[in-house]
């Protein structure tokens, strides 16, 4: 599927990345390996892409997000990085800043819940969007202006509703909540998966509607779900993108100017080798 050719939006899920780099790179970069990595990997979107607006966005601490409330061992399970990120988150935001690149985060707001608001009002500005993202919590976002790019391949409404068997995108949403979620700590309710889950959102169209029809449902099913109810809408509010943070204004309607003259310039400052190639391609793309 090709990029459409509009007003187009990249938003940059930037922890993904960052994790990304560090593990592709470390072996041959060593303490360069996430900077040089993720760099060279948003002037990868630049050349290719030629964005209209981007926005490199990042997670903030969770110790106070409003989901570790709802649930304390929301996220426990995630490994804390042998690396120094707070070192590199400022090396990262630093080169942004020269490259006029913007990027954003909230206190004690993930990165999802900023995508989701800036998406929202992205798409009533008549924007396509496209989410650079590995996270399938973002698939409830999809629709008919808002894409993710994943390696290298562009995932819209056709391919979720086909692969979930679901009848829109926000219902990944329902469809989360029961069968959960390892890579959050989100078990979900044993013994239910994605078939069983989808048949009964397909009949029913939504968790509320699932449990206010709970007697027409197979007795088995019946008591798995009912012993996990608390649970089931515990995830929902969890999983649950929330498109409505208050956001800077305009945030999402300075377009990009590229100097690639500046550019190149830092990029020799950075590691005049390791960016070679990219004078070539800014040279002839940019």
């Amino acid at each position: 599927m090709k990029l459409i050719n509009d007003k187009r939006l990249f938003l940059i899920d930037s922890f993904i990345y960052i994790y990304k780099y560090y593990f592709y790179y470390k072996k041959y970069l060593k303490d360069k390996c996430i900077i040089l990595g993720f760099i060279n990997f948003i002037l990868n979107i630049l050349i290719k892409k030629k964005p209209t607006y981007i926005i490199v966005v990042f997670d903030s601490k969770l110790k106070n997000n409003y989901k570790k409330k709802y649930f304390i061992n929301y996220k426990i399970n995630r490994r804390k990085p042998k690396f120094n990120l707070k070192k590199n988150l400022l090396k990262i935001k630093y080169l942004l800043k020269l490259f006029k690149i913007p990027y954003y985060s909230i206190n004690n707001i993930e990165a999802d819940d900023i995508i989701g608001s800036l998406i929202y009002n992205s798409e009533k500005y008549g924007n396509i969007n496209y989410i650079y993202t590995e996270d399938k919590d973002y698939y409830q976002l999809i629709s008919n202006r808002t894409f993710i790019i994943k390696k290298k391949n562009i995932i819209g409404i056709d391919y979720i509703l086909g692969k979930y068997n679901i009848n829109y995108t926000e219902q990944y949403i329902d469809l989360i909540s029961f069968i959960g979620d390892k890579s959050d700590n989100l078990s979900g309710v044993p013994y239910i998966g994605i078939k069983t889950a989808s048949k009964l959102l397909k009949k029913y169209n939504s968790i509320e509607n699932i449990y206010l029809n709970i007697n027409k449902i197979n007795p088995i099913i019946k008591k798995r779900i009912i012993n996990y109810k608390y649970l089931v809408f515990l995830y929902k509010k969890i999983i649950k993108i929330n498109k409505k943070i208050k956001l800077k204004k305009n945030v999402i309607r300075s377009r990009l100017k590229i100097n690639k003259n500046k550019i190149i310039e830092i990029l020799n400052k950075i590691d005049r080798n390791f960016f070679k190639k990219k004078y070539i391609f800014f040279n002839k793309y940019i």
